[in-house]
């Protein structure tokens, strides 16, 4: 439903379409920086709604400005504290802490854990424990190959073939 402008509204934009390089200025002042022009567009937008006799409308609007960027300034608080709380709690903890994980994120890991133990059970040994022996346990494949008898490549080789089942569960899951 379009109402029609009352004279009074009509009257108020003009002033502000006068005053706009001063608003802006005023807005930057503030610290609203490179938002100033998104700050005077959302008085531009909130004056539009405007009915109310105005006294002062020079004063009305660097009020509308003030206004506005405090309400700027308050959003971008409270999406950083909502962004830092919930960083805070999808980050892994702090070494040394423990933050007890939710039923939903346990059970998804559980779940991943069970499908890649099973494709590692599927390879069967050399694979599973060469695989378990360099990811896990951190021993090069050198010495895992020197540990087993058999050469650098065949190591390889199984690595290759158990990180090809793993990345095999993604791409089934993407499926």
């Amino acid at each position: 439903m379009n109402r029609p402008p009352s004279p009074q509204a009509d009257g108020l934009e003009a002033v502000f379409l006068e005053m706009r390089p001063a608003l802006v200025r005023r807005a930057r002042a503030m610290g609203a920086g490179e938002d100033a022009d998104d700050v005077i567009q959302d008085v531009w937008i909130r004056l539009r709604s405007t009915d109310a006799p105005i006294g002062n409308p020079q004063a009305y609007l660097f009020r509308m400005v003030y206004t506005a960027v405090l309400d700027r300034r308050r959003g971008l608080r409270r999406a950083a504290a909502r962004d830092g709380a919930w960083n805070a709690s999808a980050s892994p903890p702090e070494e040394g802490q423990s933050t007890p994980a939710d039923a939903e994120r346990s059970l998804i890991a559980r779940e991943a854990l069970a499908a890649v133990e099973a494709r590692l059970q599927a390879l069967g040994d050399p694979g599973a424990m060469i695989f378990r022996r360099h990811r896990i346990g951190g021993e090069t494949q050198r010495r895992i190959a020197e540990d087993l008898g058999m050469g650098l490549s065949t190591v390889e080789k199984h690595l290759r073939r158990a990180y090809a089942a793993i990345l095999g569960l993604e791409d089934k899951d993407e499926a």
